[in-house]
Formats: structure tokens, C-alpha cells, sequence
């Protein structure tokens, strides 16, 4: 059902319905994906028709189903399908077919294509949205080294991805999640008033927190991916440094799942503290755990949002985070969090005594964290100028009817 906006010109106006393109979606949880689900529920909300596709990347998932309210397709691909890794790069290629495939059989229950990420499946978009006559909005989520752009130019994810580069770069908008991403863009040709200012969203919903006591054991707690990108074996060097000036007992909790864990397990029992560190594994009750920690560390070399930092904002509890693009973007050093050199154990050792060892730092910065996801990260709002700019992207007008002729007023 049209969703109207306004009327102007004797038209009715209405927000265009939208159709999310995610390389990996559910039961693969990354922050992209999380993000997209997060979105996706929220504009159906108010309204939007939202259809998500995907790949079917993993055995046993349905082609179709239903997630809190987003309906998601899966097409076909290779790699896992018949459980033989090896099979990727030639599945990424069969992704391709199949995706243009489902945006050309599909073109009529859509009129705005929103690709999360820029990859090889950007690229499919662009050609259909031409085809078709559809425009395309291209979401980037990463900056610095790990940068949609830069893994494009180096075929990192799919051999040929540099010559898919150009065309997937004239997309109808770009979103861009930091400063940084809007930089690279621009270094790559794209205009800037192709280039919106994005942030992701985040539910603000929770209860606050009032206690800001330190647990026994104090909690140090880690949520993502476990990959390089992420400086976690930074961390492990900075957690065995960071033991013996406290007198309090402090455990480091991993959530998530990724290659590099059993590189960590080995590194931790190595430095000697691996019975204070957690791998907790991939976890749906992520919220409680947030509850539960005293610190929400994130050191990464590289970010461009994180979805994983803005929740634990959003439940109040005191960030140190890497001072990188995306990060510093959202946190203030010594206002709502604080901020740690890249790639430097010592200084982050040194930012989590610091938050550690004063209760009313944790309380200041805690709640000032909450105030600023509530304030400007809401996914309520966020979902609201999401809405107001695919009507801007692609409004489509119809003539108003006369309600008792039934004829064009």
C-alpha cells in the first residue's frame, strides 16, 4: 500500500517502495546485516514496503520466510550450498547471475534499489536500476583500510571486482556512515551532492543505567567480529598489561565468532591470562551481556560505524575505542568515551585503567554515551530521514483521484 507523503501539483505523492540488496543476511550476523534488519523493520513500521534480498549462502536456510516482520528472499549461489568452501569465488559469480535474474523478475514489487555495502552486487544493481529505470542508493559502511573502495580496487572479494568499480560508482546517491567515507568517495569521482551523511541506527528504547559499581569480576567486554580488522590481539596485549595494576579481578569477554579466534585463544594463553578471557561465542541476548559490562572496548584498526559501539552507548555503558574514522566520529574523548591510539597496547591499557579505577568517570561518560545515541543515533529518526530520502530519490506521482467520480481531479 502507497504510503502518502503530500500532495503537490494535483498529485498524490508516495514513498516509493523499496527493495534492500545484502550480500549476507540472516543466519550470518555482521554489523552490515544487523543493520540492514534493523532498518528495514524500522521503516515497515512506518509504512514502506520493504522487501530484502540476499544470497543463500548456507545450507538448510529457506528461500523465503519472514523475520520480525521484513520479508527476505535468498537466491542461488555455490559456496557453502553444497558444502565446499572452495566453491566462493565462483558462487560470488553465480550471485551476480541470480541477483539480476531476481531484480528483473521481480521489477514490478519495486522502485528503489538500496544496496548495503559497495561490492561486486552494487554493481548488478547499477546495470538493472539502468535497465529498468530505477534508481540506486548505495549504503558504505567502511573507511581506512578496510574500505568498500579499497577492497573493490584490489579484487578482494571477487577476481575482476576493479573493472565492476566504475560502474558501481554511478549509483543515482551514495550514504555515507562517517566523514571519512564521503572522502573517499570524493576521491574516487563521486560528486558530492551524490553523497548523503548518514549515521546508522541504533534502538534507544532500553532502560538506563543507575549502577555504575564494578562488578566482581569487573567486565571488559568485546562484541563483533573476530577479525584483524579488529585489533583484538591488541587488546590481549593490553588486557595482560593492564592485570597486575589492578586490584580488582577483571575478565575480557569476547562476543562474537571469526578466523582469528584461534590465533587469540593461543595468544592469551601465551601472555599468561587466558583464564580470564571469555569466547563467548555469536549470542542473541548481546543486550544483557552490555548490561552486565563495565567497559565496552573496541580497538579496531579500521571502522565505519560501529553498530556494536552504538548499542552499547545506547545501554550506557563507558566506550574505549581506537582513535580511528567512524570512532572518533561519534565518541568525544573524555566526554562520552574515551579514545586510545590504534595499534598501541599500552595506551589502550592505560585508557581502560583509567575508566576502571574511577566510578565517576564511568558514570559521567556512561551517561553522556546514552545521551548521544538517544539524541542523534535513534534508529527512529535515522529511519525517518531514510524515508523522507527515498521520496526524494524516487517519488512516484499519481494523479489524485476524485473520490466520488473515481476520475482524475
Amino acid at each position: 500500500m502507497a504510503v502518502t507523503d503530500g500532495v503537490h501539483s494535483g498529485h498524490v505523492r508516495r514513498t516509493p517502495r523499496v527493495l534492500m540488496v545484502v550480500r549476507l543476511f540472516h543466519p550470518w550476523i555482521g554489523g552490515t546485516e544487523r543493520q540492514a534488519h534493523t532498518l528495514a523493520a524500522a521503516l515497515i513500521d512506518r509504512g514502506v514496503d520493504v522487501q530484502v534480498v540476499t544470497g543463500r549462502w548456507f545450507r538448510g536456510t529457506p528461500r523465503d520466510e519472514v523475520l520480525d516482520g521484513v520479508p527476505v528472499h535468498r537466491h542461488h549461489t555455490l559456496w557453502e550450498f553444497f558444502g565446499i568452501k572452495g566453491l566462493r569465488k565462483f558462487g560470488g559469480y553465480l550471485y551476480m547471475a541470480t541477483l539480476w535474474w531476481h531484480l528483473w523478475r521481480r521489477r514490478r514489487t519495486y522502485d528503489v534499489i538500496h544496496v548495503h555495502g559497495l561490492n561486486y552486487h552494487t554493481f548488478v544493481a547499477v546495470i538493472a536500476g539502468r535497465r529498468l529505470s530505477k534508481p540506486v542508493i548505495a549504503k558504505l559502511a567502511n573507511s581506512g583500510p578496510a574500505s568498500d573502495v579499497a577492497k573493490m580496487q584490489q579484487d578482494r572479494q571477487l577476481a575482476l571486482a576493479r573493472f565492476m568499480l566504475p560502474t558501481a560508482l554511478s549509483c543515482d546517491l551514495f550514504v555515507a556512515l562517517n566523514p571519512a567515507v564521503v572522502t573517499e568517495l570524493q576521491a574516487v569521482g563521486v560528486a558530492a551532492d551524490r553523497i548523503v551523511e548518514l549515521p546508522n541506527g541504533v534502538d534507544t528504547d532500553r532502560r538506563p543505567r543507575t549502577d555504575y559499581g564494578l562488578g566482581d569480576p569487573a567486565t571488559i567486554t568485546y562484541v563483533g567480529r573476530l577479525h584483524r580488522q579488529k585489533g583484538l590481539d591488541v587488546l590481549l596485549h593490553a588486557f595482560a598489561e593492564l592485570r597486575p595494576r589492578l586490584s580488582h579481578r577483571v575478565v575480557l569477554r569476547f562476543i562474537g565468532e571469526g578466523p582469528m579466534e584461534p590465533q587469540l585463544r593461543a595468544l592469551a594463553d601465551r601472555l599468561g591470562v587466558a583464564a580470564d578471557v571469555c569466547f563467548l561465542g555469536r549470542r542473541d541476548d548481546v543486550a544483557a551481556y552490555l548490561d552486565d559490562a563495565d567497559v565496552f572496548v573496541l580497538p579496531s584498526h579500521a571502522e565505519g560505524l560501529s553498530n556494536a559501539l552504538l548499542e552499547a552507548m545506547a545501554c550506557g555503558v563507558p566506550p574505549v575505542v581506537s582513535d580511528v574514522p567512524g570512532n572518533r566520529d561519534v565518541v568525544v574523548d573524555g566526554v562520552n568515551g574515551l579514545l586510545a591510539t590504534a595499534g598501541d597496547p599500552a595506551r589502550l591499557a592505560r585508557a581502560l585503567e583509567r575508566v576502571l579505577g574511577n566510578r565517576a568517570l564511568r558514570e559521567r561518560i556512561g551517561a553522556a554515551a546514552r545521551a548521544t545515541t538517544t539524541r542523534t543515533y535513534s534508529v527512529d529518526a535515522v529511519a525517518d530521514r531514510y524515508r523522507r530520502l527515498y521520496a526524494t530519490l524516487g517519488a512516484i506521482e499519481q494523479p489524485r483521484m476524485d473520490v466520488e467520480e473515481g476520475r482524475p481531479a
